[in-house]
């Protein structure tokens, strides 16, 4: 009987082995710590587990009563993941002992969760730091993911393995094949079964997806996701992907580069007078906040708070993709998106083909 077959009913399958296998070794670690030790497991993919000075298994954060903490072992992500919950310490240099008994358990099967992430809401120290930051600092052979959402919601509950789900897995692969119609490898392309979320002007919204300068773009998985709203979406991200590409070549140049002379009519002024091209795009020019006009390749976020320009390219490319080469787009705005993608290829040997040209509906 495995460790686990006592806690889960006998309909219910098994936990994967290699999961359980680091399940067993979190567990004995936090054991060995002296802590009381329950565990629970949701589907075949995921398990908790909370190690705890208290028998009543306390975990709370501030808690004076005891020391404690709660684990996700989270094989449904992607990638898969090691989800600090909730951490408390009332002893001196426990906290970072229960952090070391749980990545030491992850490792015993090395590569399997190479993610941690812990949604950090601990005070400063006094290297103007949090506390998560210096433990990551201790533990560089993860792939540390830390936020600071005070909506704990950033983290879903595990309460059934989402990604085994048949319409997690068709949207998955519709996703990878989208990616190929886009001309990008499908392989940096990933559909994730969590829920995030993100505070922007004052209040919380569910991000479908996000692109990263590293070349990667995730799309969060909603069971109301249409096929086409999906093809949008990744048609927004990949966009932004092409942006990176040619703001990274453009700031590398001299003043009187390629990049500089083909890109100086887009000015602020210009771009600044035609707005956005949808609600989405209106709200960044709207919560702009910098001294001056946005800048094209400008640091927006840091400058202003929103990215006006940015995001009203990848909505270039979400409108151009729904609608196909006839959709009513602003001409500066075709023209500055389609200069952005000829540069990419220039530079990267972009994708074959560009997100925002579809074909668009079968004419009669």
């Amino acid at each position: 009987m495995g460790v686990f077959d006592f806690l889960r009913p006998r309909r219910e399958k098994a936990v994967e082995p290699a999961i359980e296998a680091v399940a067993e070794a979190v567990r004995a670690n936090l054991a060995a710590l002296g802590l009381r030790v329950g565990a629970q497991s949701y589907g075949r993919r995921f398990v908790e587990i909370r190690g705890s000075t208290s028998d009543r298994l306390i975990t709370t954060p501030d808690s004076k009563e005891a020391s404690g903490v709660a684990v996700l072992i989270a094989g449904g992500y992607e990638p898969p993941a090691i989800v600090f919950e909730q951490i408390n310490s009332i002893e001196g240099g426990l906290g970072r002992r229960m952090v070391g008994a749980v990545l030491a358990g992850a490792r015993t099967r090395p590569g399997l969760f190479p993610c941690v992430k812990v949604n950090d809401l601990s005070p400063f120290q006094r290297d103007g730091r949090r506390w998560w930051a210096h433990v990551a600092d201790a533990h560089g052979d993860f792939d540390w993911r830390i936020t600071h959402d005070p909506d704990e919601s950033h983290w879903p509950a595990p309460s059934e393995a989402v990604s085994d789900t048949p319409d997690f897995l068709r949207k998955r692969e519709k996703l990878r094949a989208l990616a190929v119609e886009f001309g990008h490898d499908p392989a940096v392309v990933t559909l994730s079964p969590e829920r995030k979320v993100f505070p922007y002007l004052g209040q919380s919204f569910a991000s479908e997806g996000e692109a990263t300068p590293d070349g990667r773009v995730t799309i969060y998985y909603d069971p109301d996701m249409s096929d086409a709203r999906l093809g949008c979406c990744l048609a927004h991200e990949l966009q932004h992907l092409r942006y990176f590409v040619v703001r990274d070549a453009w700031r590398a140049e001299p003043p009187d580069g390629p990049l500089h002379r083909r890109f100086a009519p887009f000015t602020p002024e210009l771009l600044a007078a035609q707005r956005g091209v949808s609600n989405y795009a209106n709200e960044h020019w709207d919560a702009w906040a910098g001294p001056s006009l946005p800048r094209l390749f400008s640091d927006e976020l840091a400058e202003g708070g929103s990215e006006p320009i940015n995001e009203t390219i990848a909505e270039v490319a979400k409108a151009l993709y729904n609608w196909g080469p006839e959709a009513r787009i602003n001409v500066v705005w075709r023209s500055l998106r389609e200069a952005i993608d000829q540069e990419c290829q220039r530079v990267m040997c972009a994708p074959r083909t560009a997100p925002g040209q579809k074909r668009g509906p079968p004419r009669p």
